[in-house]
């Protein structure tokens, strides 16, 4: 990552997968992509919308970065949307042993589930 502040502007570059150029003023955008286009071959793809699950829309007061999709896509897909919500109450000094409970009929769909979910562990 490379950050750059001068004054009130600020840029910003991530390199990841595909590059990735932002910032709060135009001007400084524009000479840095040409200082770059003269040493790199460049595509521009336009406003950004997503980077790494992460949804990004450009307000007025600046970057609103969002989640939303990426936890309701998997919810959706599972068919937990419909669940209703209940407070689970934790037994404190509670013990699991593998003898416990009863055998998951297909396992494969908490692998899944867990790949889902991965960027959280």
């Amino acid at each position: 990552m490379f950050i750059y502040h001068h004054h009130n502007a600020i840029l910003v570059l991530l390199l990841y997968v595909d590059d990735i150029l932002t910032g709060n003023n135009p001007a400084i955008i524009q000479a840095f992509i040409k200082t770059l286009s003269s040493q790199f071959a460049m595509k521009d793809n336009g406003d950004l919308h997503y980077f790494i699950r992460v949804q990004v829309v450009r307000t007025s007061a600046g970057l609103f970065l969002s989640q939303h999709e990426y936890i309701t896509n998997p919810l959706r897909k599972f068919h937990f949307h419909t669940l209703k919500s209940m407070c689970t109450p934790r037994v404190s000094r509670s013990t699991l042993s593998l003898t416990d409970g009863e055998l998951v009929t297909n396992p494969t769909i908490i692998v899944v589930w867990l790949g889902h979910c991965s960027i959280f562990l």
